[in-house]
């Protein structure tokens, strides 16, 4: 015990801050390296899930969904597609004639200016500075002209583009499409609007959130209203084991990493368009309008009541439960109060519950109601997330509509 390895105290005090040292480089190497240790770690997580979901969606959903996920006609729609993933086909087009016409309003501006300098009889331009002017108006000419070529040029290749999706949208690509007037005449904001509302199938459904929660929720409780809108389907299934299915959650999240691996990012072709074999359809019916539908009852409670009260609207129950079960397939969420607040009971905790706090001081159950299906963000129930009920009930649902479903929910 009294030999020491090292017998001076100079030594043993060098050997302490070499060790010392050295465990500072160490320590500082680690760090360095921990990112990419932990970014490797994650890659080989998100493949070994990517493999595991391979094998669920083989065995569990290749029969509706096609093999390599480009879904079969009026089965199922296609997963491994660029509409799902939010690719715009003629982004970079529309994005062009935008960013031109900008350009086009800055220029028209400026020739306007030039114009007045010129033609200013009060305080009229010298001689050297209406050379100035005159050089300057044609310069602005040729940018407009330039301009104006860009858009010429953008708008025909997305003519192109779009007339090669036509078989894309035969298979349910868009499928109000036709709702927008001949393309070589359609104003661009008319067909930015339709692109805002149809260009995602997250922003056709009107999901609130994000890619992965939307196909997490849907394996989850599944869609049994589809049978109805696909009529070679038998409805998908709720699959997890909380609302009755056979997968955990690991195996759901699973599922999601395998469907979200097919997102190309801008990788997307025009090839792939035209592979995938069914695209969603509404999830209402899978009926296209034959005549303009009636306007929407929208997302303004006080002017939907008011209506309601002018044209003598008043709901029917019998009906309402008809379009809460099958066309807008609100059971779906709500059976059991899985993911929503339970349907049994509505009308009787609104009056007991919600309308007793503060918030709510002058509502009545009506106008609780359609604040609920309109507004579904103004307020979410303790115990339930935001973001899985879809905004745009309001835009899809007429004002009898939401009246009849008001009138079945007050029998709850």
């Amino acid at each position: 015990m009294n030999i020491l390895f090292i017998r001076s105290i100079e030594g043993r005090i060098l050997a302490g801050i070499t060790m010392f040292v050295g465990m500072m480089i160490l320590v500082g190497w680690v760090a360095i390296n921990e990112e990419a240790r932990m970014q490797a770690f994650v890659q080989q997580h998100t493949g070994r899930s990517i493999e595991r979901g391979a094998e669920l969606f083989a065995s569990l959903c290749s029969e509706c969904h096609g093999e390599e996920g480009y879904g079969a006609g009026d089965r199922a729609p296609g997963l491994n597609n660029p509409h799902l993933f939010g690719y715009d086909p003629v982004g970079i087009q529309t994005a062009a004639v935008t960013n031109a016409n900008r350009a086009l309003v800055r220029l028209n501006k400026d020739m306007a200016s030039l114009l007045e300098e010129m033609t200013d009889t009060e305080n009229p331009p010298s001689e050297e500075r209406q050379n100035e002017i005159v050089a300057a108006i044609a310069a602005v000419e040729e940018r407009i002209e330039e301009q104006n070529l860009a858009i010429d040029a953008a708008v025909a290749e997305r003519i192109s583009i779009l007339e090669t999706l036509n078989t894309a949208v035969e298979n349910d690509l868009y499928p109000l499409w036709d709702t927008v007037v001949d393309i070589e005449q359609t104003g661009d904001n008319e067909l930015e609007v339709f692109f805002n509302s149809n260009g995602t199938r997250l922003a056709q459904v009107g999901w609130g959130g994000d890619l992965h929660g939307y196909i997490v929720t849907t394996l989850i409780h599944g869609r049994p209203g589809s049978a109805r809108v696909y009529p070679n389907g038998t409805g998908m299934a709720a699959w997890s084991q909380t609302a009755g299915g056979p997968l955990r959650q690991d195996q759901i999240e699973d599922l999601a990493a395998y469907i979200l691996n097919w997102d190309k990012g801008e990788a997307w072709t025009m090839e792939d368009f035209i592979a995938v074999a069914q695209y969603g359809k509404p999830l209402a019916d899978g009926s296209l309008p034959s005549e303009p539908p009636p306007p929407p009852a929208g997302d303004n409670v006080a002017g939907i009541l008011l209506r309601w009260e002018l044209e003598e609207i008043v709901g029917s129950a019998v009906s309402g439960e008809l379009l809460y079960d099958q066309e807008f397939g609100c059971t779906d969420c709500h059976r059991d109060g899985a993911s929503a607040p339970d349907t049994i009971g509505t009308a009787t905790r609104i009056r007991n519950e919600r309308l007793t706090l503060p918030q709510f001081s002058g509502y009545t159950i009506e106008q609780y109601i359609i604040e609920s299906i309109t507004r579904p963000g103004d307020y979410v129930v303790d115990g339930y997330s935001s973001g899985l009920m879809p905004v745009n009930f309001g835009a899809r649902m007429t004002d009898q509509q939401l009246a009849d479903i008001v009138a079945y929910l007050l029998t709850q």
